[in-house]
């Protein structure tokens, strides 16, 4: 080959070797520049709704081919006045979707409860604080260009939840998903409400010593897939749960399971939340243990007499055997009104407002 031509083809060479760099450079600097703005718009959007949102960064790494971000020492302060404060948030982002951020968070999560909450677990008002460690926390976040979640999801392993005043509870998994968003039916208002499925598993919950009640402290399974019907708006809850109910909102559950103790429940309908913010709703539910649980109840002294006679009856009247094990399954309504919850006809027990 030519000495010319070799120059040429060296320079040609570098020409492109150089476009290639340049371009990498600056798509590298767009998806960062991306990333931050919906990072931004996302905190600002939760401190509208009464979050305090707090952390060392975001910083940037991965310069040229990846896009990691990492949130230090983040905490955050719901409305309702829960406190957490977490590990090291790691991401990573493919240049080409800034706005997908894979996650990773294992360590101690410190949460600090609010009064209330604190003292139905156990705790005294001085001492409120409860570490969560998780050997396994992952999860996935996707914004829109605007700031706003469309998707989330997590997923815990091996947890242990714990606390000087508060007794300790140990779960295998947790995981759960919120997303995607999107347009639904028209609400009370005219308007068409938004939509957004949640779906959320636990499994292999061990609770305190006694604190299971008639169903034991070993909890196989709780697992949902529901649809959020209307956006919850900005706010602190005390506002935004009324307008979120006057708005037409509801939750709708698809599949609910419980697998705890002699319970297996398997359900489907819908809640909302009544003048006094109290659950209300509907569901399907087919169950199994009834007579079981009943037993429990009357051995604890948790339900009266006339009380259990007439669930007895309800459950031999309206229960039918399994064709494969023989046990009574019980397919009847259960539904929350006017602060009680019941099983067909026979009110169970108190509902108490959610807030």
């Amino acid at each position: 080959m030519p000495a010319m031509s070799r120059y040429r083809l060296a320079v040609a060479t570098t020409f492109a070797l150089l476009l290639i760099a340049g371009a990498l450079t600056g798509y590298w600097l767009w998806a960062r520049q991306a990333l931050d703005s919906g990072i931004a718009k996302w905190r600002a959007e939760q401190v509208e709704r009464g979050y305090d949102i707090a952390y060392q960064g975001p910083e940037f790494a991965g310069f040229p081919f990846a896009l990691s971000v990492t949130f230090r020492e983040p905490r955050v302060v719901t409305p309702q006045g829960l406190v957490w404060q977490g590990p090291p948030v790691n991401g990573e982002a493919k240049l080409w979707d800034p706005f997908t951020i894979d996650l990773r968070f294992p360590g101690l999560h410190r949460l600090v409860l609010p009064a209330g909450l604190a003292e139905e677990l156990g705790s005294t008002p001085e001492r409120k604080q409860a570490d969560v460690s998780a050997e396994e926390a992952s999860g996935r976040v996707v914004l829109k260009s605007d700031g706003k979640v469309e998707m989330a999801m997590v997923d815990l392993g091996v947890l242990q939840v714990s606390g000087a005043d508060i007794e300790t509870v140990t779960l295998q998994r947790l995981t759960a998903r919120l997303g995607p968003l999107r347009e639904g039916d028209k609400g009370n208002g005219g308007d068409a409400l938004d939509e957004v499925d949640l779906v959320g598993e636990a499994l292999f919950v061990e609770l305190p010593p006694g604190r299971g009640g008639p169903l034991g402290d070993a909890v196989a399974r709780l697992s949902f897939d529901s649809t959020l019907v209307g956006g919850i708006p900005p706010g602190k809850p005390e506002e935004a749960l009324p307008a979120w109910r006057d708005g037409g909102g509801r939750w709708r559950f698809h599949h609910l399971v419980a697998l705890w103790g002699p319970l297996d429940l398997r359900a489907e309908g819908r809640l909302g939340l009544d003048e006094a913010l109290r659950p209300a709703g509907l569901f399907e539910a087919e169950l199994k243990g009834a007579n079981k649980i009943i037993s429990r109840l009357i051995d604890s002294g948790e339900i009266k007499p006339e009380a259990a006679l007439a669930a007895q009856i309800a459950v031999a009247a309206m229960g039918r055997p399994d064709g494969e094990t023989g046990e009574t399954v019980l397919a009847a309504p259960i539904s929350l009104r006017q602060g009680l919850l019941y099983l067909g006809p026979i009110p169970l027990f108190p509902v108490a407002p959610v807030l």
